[in-house]
């Protein structure tokens, strides 16, 4: 069996298929995958599940789907890695995100009867058509998972293990060996992130990797905090794609709502653009409508933030140019040879030469 990469969109599932994102897929366009009936169980709601074993490519590690196909569209995450399939994010930053404890699902039940009848329920209604837990996110845009999103697959999550046999000095299996022979590159001191458990990752709860995000998209700047400057009319623009998908006019155009436009300066280099309004209140009342919802353009989701103060000049003004000394005159070196002095007529001194000249004169 080989899965391609409209395996991501849930829109035209199946059962015959496994729900994955991209990164898990790897780089090939095709990879082969390996199915099994009935081969485990579902770790959230434990029922008997159809396997898929595949290998995204030849330095990385073989991976399968943890949850059912019912549970990962429930949630519209991925079955191997219970990461969003938009966003590529935790369950639990996507929910925080957009203002709420679970995202179309209630919490799942414990007893094994209740929770065989809500998954039967829950798998009539997204045959049906009337859940779509895809649709719901993408119509809900926020500013917080543009930020936090992955917009390219992390192709490093699918390398093999390392291997601990070797970092002692002990691995006996050479070139044969399923696990890299590297040594760590750094020791990471926060031991929390290894204890993660599937269901408290699935529902959103008690997921460590998600808290460590949140704190750090809790200290960066925001649009909200209004720089003390009052000079500050300038918003960044960030994440332009490439070729020019995205114009100044473009930029004006959706800009211009929100009062005069002063100038528009775009880098093709660097991927961003800088727009100056012409007040503080204007530029005010973009950042405030672009904090909830965030920044699209033409389809592209970009990046926006306040521009920084430019850097102050000695003085309050430009130096003047400092005056170079003239050069000084060079001194002519003396020439070692007779023949490399122009004024001197072949090899022979000047002085010889007239000595020889009034020798034959005479």
């Amino acid at each position: 069996m080989c899965a391609h990469r409209m395996l991501r969109d849930t829109s035209g599932w199946d059962s015959s298929t496994p729900i994955v994102c991209d990164t898990c897929l790897g780089p090939s366009p095709f990879v082969r995958i390996i199915e099994q009936e009935y081969a485990t169980e579902c770790k959230v709601c434990t029922r008997p599940m159809k396997q898929w074993r595949w290998r995204p490519g030849s330095d990385a590690r073989w991976k399968s789907n943890v949850v059912c196909s019912v549970c990962a569209r429930g949630k519209h995450l991925c079955s191997c890695c219970l990461l969003d399939l938009d966003y590529s994010v935790p369950v639990a930053v996507r929910d925080a995100a957009l203002g709420e404890s679970s995202t179309g699902v209630a919490v799942m039940p414990q007893s094994g009867v209740n929770r065989e009848y809500y998954v039967q329920q829950l798998e009539e209604s997204i045959k049906s058509g009337e859940f779509d837990a895809q649709t719901k996110n993408r119509s809900r845009p926020s500013e917080l998972l543009n930020q936090l999103q992955r917009s390219t697959p992390n192709y490093g999550r699918n390398k093999a293990k390392l291997c601990s046999f070797f970092a002692k000095g002990t691995c006996t299996r050479g070139d044969e060996c399923p696990f890299r022979h590297e040594l760590p590159d750094e020791v990471y001191k926060d031991k929390s992130l290894a204890k993660q458990n599937i269901k408290d990752r699935y529902h959103g709860t008690n997921d460590p990797v998600a808290e460590k995000m949140l704190r750090r998209a809790r200290g960066a700047p925001s649009l909200k905090d209004f720089p003390e400057d009052r000079s500050i009319c300038t918003m960044y623009v960030g994440g332009l794609p490439e070729g020019g998908a995205v114009s100044e006019k473009d930029l004006l155009d959706h800009f211009y709502a929100f009062g005069e436009v002063k100038a528009i300066r775009k880098s093709e280099a660097k991927r961003c653009a800088f727009v100056t309004f012409a007040t503080r209140a204007m530029a005010e009342e973009a950042a405030r409508t672009h904090a909830e919802m965030g920044l699209t353009v033409k389809g592209t989701k970009l990046r926006m933030m306040w521009g920084r103060p430019s850097a102050p000049r000695a003085g309050g003004k430009r130096p003047p140019p400092q005056q170079q000394p003239p050069p000084q005159q060079q001194q002519q070196a003396p020439t070692p040879y007779p023949s490399m002095d122009p004024s001197q007529m072949g090899a022979a001194p000047r002085a010889k030469r007239a000595k020889q000249e009034g020798q034959e004169g005479s």
